[in-house]
């Protein structure tokens, strides 16, 4: 492909973005081309041959390819003209410590969805790397205690346990000792392993709260819940020149609203740089109709995704916009 080639091919990418309708040769003069539309049908035949383009009926225009719109992406790719202001524009709104995780994965989404300009998606979970801070037992009335498990990152676990018994305050704190000796600073599975191995031959008042522990210890040191957000921005998606047809939109909604196949699809792009699969580059079936953008993040042991959701007809990257929110 020569230079003249990839700047009509560019053109097309975007006018074809713009309006959703295949684009002519008067179409690509008319955004500045100083040639004639004799030659730009000639460079398009070329890009039809070299299987960029390709012409739904006789007397129209050209509509990309899925190998066009790799090329474009390459492009973008090779040329991030822009995204440093976006990336500090992000880092910006998204740094205020006084937001929970929730809040942030909220006002990501919204970000994204915005810059964007299509459906965004925030999605993460804590992983199995999580440790375990400490372990506190709190008394209860009558026999009762409540175990508290703090993991690193941020989140609390608790569980109400019925032993045998009552025990002392002492007995309590000292089997809370025992505990943390074992755990504290320790993944979730290794906690497990661990608060199993103290309870042998220890048959003192605190070794009978710590094997009720232990009985337990699958649900007391479980693993956090997956933490999951979707924020519609369905605006954006009205915007969207493809999205008129009742037919096309009621596709994309049918695949943004199956929340555990797209959890699926995005537990297996956890990996931290961006990554955009066009067409029948997804390997999901119900996916191929689409492009999917998105880039991994990771903050101690919380990991996910942010997507910029697919649209109809492969990819909608907006004209000079990198493919995805920093």
């Amino acid at each position: 492909m020569n230079d003249k080639e990839r700047r009509v091919l560019k053109t097309i990418v975007e006018l074809y973005v713009a309006d959703g309708g295949p684009v002519s040769s008067k179409a690509v003069k008319d955004a500045g081309y100083a040639m004639s539309t004799a030659s730009i049908r000639n460079y398009m035949a070329a890009l039809e041959r070299l299987g960029y383009l390709e012409k739904p009926h006789t007397s129209a225009g050209r509509k990309p390819t899925d190998e066009a719109y790799r090329f474009y992406v390459n492009e973008l790719e090779a040329n991030r003209g822009g995204w440093d202001e976006l990336a500090a524009r992000c880092r910006a709104e998204l740094r205020d410590e006084s937001r929970d995780v929730g809040e942030i994965m909220m006002h990501a989404s919204r970000l994204l969805g915005e810059i964007s300009e299509n459906f965004a998606v925030v999605y993460g979970s804590l992983v199995r790397e999580s440790r375990v801070r400490n372990v506190q037992l709190v008394n209860l009335d009558g026999p009762r205690i409540l175990v508290v498990v703090n993991l690193e990152p941020e989140y609390e676990r608790t569980t109400t346990l019925r032993l045998a018994r009552s025990f002392s305050a002492d007995v309590i704190a000292g089997a809370e000792g025992l505990i943390n000796g074992a755990v504290a600073g320790r993944s979730l599975d290794d906690a497990r392993d661990a608060i199993d191995d103290i309870i042998r031959d220890n048959v003192t008042e605190e070794g009978i709260i710590t094997r009720e522990i232990s009985i337990h210890r699958r649900a007391v040191f479980s693993d956090p819940p997956a933490v999951e957000l979707y924020f519609e921005e369905r605006g954006h998606l009205l915007d969207q020149p493809e999205l008129s047809d009742p037919k096309n939109l009621q596709l994309i909604l049918k695949l943004l609203h199956n929340k555990e196949y797209l959890t699926t699809i995005l537990s297996n792009r956890l990996s931290r740089g961006t990554q955009v699969t066009i067409g029948a580059e997804n390997q999901a079936e119900g996916l191929k109709p689409f492009s999917l953008v998105t880039a991994g993040y990771r903050m101690g042991a919380a990991r996910g995704v942010l997507e910029r959701a697919p649209n109809e007809n492969r990819n909608r990257t907006p004209p000079n916009q990198p493919p995805h929110s920093p």
